[in-house]
């Protein structure tokens, strides 16, 4: 994009450092960053209807918890001089702040015995991507009175899907991920859904190219940088039915060995 991306209210997205800068024994790789999202109430004047979940600045680091969220929406509308006539209301949206990092707590890091210290957390993709639903939302309350009260453009990149993820990663972002594996230098590397398994199998030479609920949790070998590493592909926060079944399930199999 040749205009600066940036929220709805201005903030500017930036690209998101991994959640480290030096050795982790456990590698994760997602797809893309969340953002923080806050709840908001329009000016009365407006007529419109309340946005439940509207993304506004950078999620503070992948994979993000939400754990602080109450305190970081109150520190986004401190900086601001909103006034509830022209902007409108705006708090904490616990349910959009964080889920898929809780997931991951729960699901990955403990079952893997390591905490977010011991992890080196990135994504395929470093910057915040808006779902089909959450750009028509826009459309039909913010953009729908946005000259009206002066509030800023907002321009933020689409939804890719899982091949648009893989391709933009290996034109864009393939020497980025090189450069953190060399740092991290991880004992295990763990994907997190089919886009970052298949980035993940280019960088280390090996794998399958889909995630299958046979044989899941299943632990690979692969090649980086002259050395041999696990690899472990597992499922999406955000995957079908099938795969959270069978996720749980490698999960109840550690409990029991």
């Amino acid at each position: 994009m040749s205009e600066p991306e940036r929220y709805p209210f201005g903030t500017g997205a930036t690209a998101r450092p991994p959640s480290a800068d030096g050795p982790r024994p456990v590698f994760v790789l997602g797809a893309y960053p969340s953002a923080l999202h806050v709840r908001w109430i329009p000016p009365e004047s407006s007529q419109l209807r309340q946005v439940k979940a509207l993304p506004v600045a950078d999620e503070p680091t992948p994979f993000w918890n939400g754990a602080d969220a109450r305190e970081r929406v109150g520190a986004w509308v401190a900086e601001r001089s909103f006034d509830p006539a022209t902007h409108g209301t705006f708090s904490p949206v616990p349910k959009f702040n964080g889920p898929s990092g809780q997931w991951v707590d729960v699901n990955v890091l403990a079952p893997l015995d390591c905490t977010r210290d011991t992890t080196w957390i990135t994504d395929c993709l470093d910057t915040y991507r808006l779902s089909n639903g959450a750009r028509k939302g826009l459309a039909d309350t913010y953009d729908a009175t946005r000259q009206r009260y002066g509030w800023p453009a907002w321009n933020l990149r689409g939804h890719p899907s899982e091949d648009d993820v893989v391709r933009e990663c290996r034109a864009w972002h393939q020497d980025r991920l090189r450069a953190e594996l060399a740092i991290c230098v991880p004992e295990l590397v763990v994907s997190l859904g089919n886009a970052a398994l298949r980035v993940m199998g280019k960088l280390l030479s090996a794998g399958p190219d889909r995630l299958e609920v046979d044989g899941y949790g299943e632990r690979l070998s692969g090649r980086l940088d002259g050395r041999v590493v696990e690899w472990l592909p597992l499922a999406h926060p955000a995957a079908p039915r099938r795969y959270q079944e069978a996720h749980q399930a490698w999960r109840q199999r550690g409990a029991e060995a």
